[in-house]
């Protein structure tokens, strides 16, 4: 036989960015022989008429730390192409983490990535079969895997197996530091891909505090690149916050000599075309020689939400200050006039933040007592009842008893700015969070 495998009748797009064409594939001892024509027998023959053949995609940005453990799958990443995937983003992870904090990490992964608390205790239980992060590819390898696999070492679990609960209230010591320096060298010696990290203002434990990456000094991150770097290898990923965006990361890109992706540039960060100036700052930083790239996104950025877990609008202190109350404290906080005035003001239409005008690209996604409602812009139902939609909103959470959703984009629905994103060249398309923000949306 000619070929293992040949594909036939399929429209080809071949990953060169070129025009698709339709064409045959021919596949022998595991690679590509013959593209486009491909003549004689094979093993096996496979119809793909009517169907895309293309190379597999590559998901640099998912959260499968916690899934992979019981689901091999990685659902549902393959069901969309996805070849490899990249997990262990942003400084989460659940390795290196002592048994103490197993708990406590899988309640954080509840809060600031949307992942189901009792999913997550059915899954891994409380009995691991690791504890430092080495074991914990071990034990990816062990149980085997559907796609490729590549991982960050986080920089959370990272600062709470050395530090403990102090990870999320003070800097770390010259020696805590050592002491994780050398977890992130044996790391990558073990196989991680990179070292990864957040600054987001919105990434706060279950408890409310920040999450530990959050609480770190400059001086640390540097050192844990550094001993990321000291291995010959290894990509810095990050989430950008105050304390690291563009400055520090060519700083560290130019001292260290490592590739840097940060999270994420999305249309309307800081208001409309406020992308331009992060494209021309990357242009700028790419020209002088250092290897930075920004993750970009093809979507709009949808939060489906309510108002029992908030997440969209813990960036204001009136919410933060809400995370950890019981379900009555938060009712009688929504039904306080002076918190309604004050969550107006914040996100009236004229408010430079991402959340200016929300009720105004919202829609009502599930109200158990009124289904008819489900799917209804969130100021039609307002206008037709006669009342303020944000009054509404709440109102509708407080007598359902948080049972009310709702849904808006969040960041990144202005088309053309989409588009100038995506077609830049020096962006990469991520950001699908596979594995993360379940109760929030899905955007694999």
């Amino acid at each position: 036989m000619d070929y293992d495998l040949k594909i036939v009748g399929g429209t080809i797009v071949d990953g060169s960015g070129g025009e698709a064409y339709r064409g045959d594939v021919g596949v022998q001892d595991g690679k590509v022989v013959a593209l486009g024509k491909a003549d004689g027998d094979a093993v096996r023959t496979i119809d793909a008429g009517g169907l895309v053949v293309s190379p597999g995609f590559v998901d640099i940005h998912t959260h499968y730390d916690a899934q992979v453990m019981w689901d091999n799958m990685l659902s549902i990443s393959p069901w969309h192409g996805v070849t490899t995937a990249v997990m262990g983003n942003c400084g989460f992870g659940v390795a290196p983490m002592r048994p103490a904090d197993r708990q406590g990490i899988m309640r954080t992964l509840e809060k600031v990535e949307g992942m189901s608390y009792e999913a997550l205790e059915a899954g891994l239980g409380l009995d691991w079969p690791f504890e430092s992060y080495p074991d914990y590819l071990g034990a990816i390898k062990k149980g085997g895997m559907a796609i490729n696999l590549a991982s960050f070492i986080g920089h959370t679990p990272v600062r709470l197996y050395v530090m403990g609960d102090d990870a999320m209230e003070r800097e770390a010591t010259a020696d805590e530091i050592d002491q994780m320096a050398a977890i992130v060298r044996a790391g990558m010696e073990a196989g991680a891909l990179g070292f990864s990290t957040s600054m987001a203002a919105t990434h706060n434990a279950f408890d409310g505090r920040p999450v530990p990456s959050r609480l770190a000094g400059f001086a640390e991150t540097d050192a844990l690149i550094g001993a990321m770097a000291s291995t010959g290898r290894g990509i810095m990923q990050c989430t950008i916050g105050k304390k690291l965006f563009h400055d520090e990361l060519s700083d560290l890109a130019q001292r260290h000599g490592v590739p840097v992706t940060w999270t994420a540039l999305l249309s309307g960060m800081t208001g409309p075309g406020s992308h331009q100036r992060h494209l021309v700052k990357t242009a700028e930083q790419r020209a002088a020689g250092l290897d930075i790239v920004p993750q970009v996104a093809c979507r709009p950025i949808n939060f489906d939400f309510d108002f029992g877990e908030p997440f969209p609008f813990e960036l204001f202190p009136i919410f933060k200050e809400l995370m950890g109350l019981d379900t009555n404290a938060k009712k009688g906080a929504y039904a306080d006039p002076e918190f309604r005035q004050n969550f107006k003001a914040l996100t009236a239409p004229d408010q430079k933040n991402l959340l200016a005008n929300w009720t105004g690209r919202a829609v009502i996604s599930t109200l158990p007592s009124y289904p008819s409602q489900d799917e209804r812009p969130l100021t039609d139902v307002a206008r037709e009842r006669g009342v303020d939609a944000t009054d509404l909103a709440l109102d509708l959470s407080i007598e359902s008893d948080f049972a009310a959703r709702f849904r808006f984009p969040f960041i990144n629905y202005d088309q053309d700015e989409v588009r100038e994103l995506l077609t830049d060249e020096n962006t990469v398309v991520a950001l699908s969070d596979d594995g993360a923000h379940a109760s929030q949306l899905c955007d694999a």
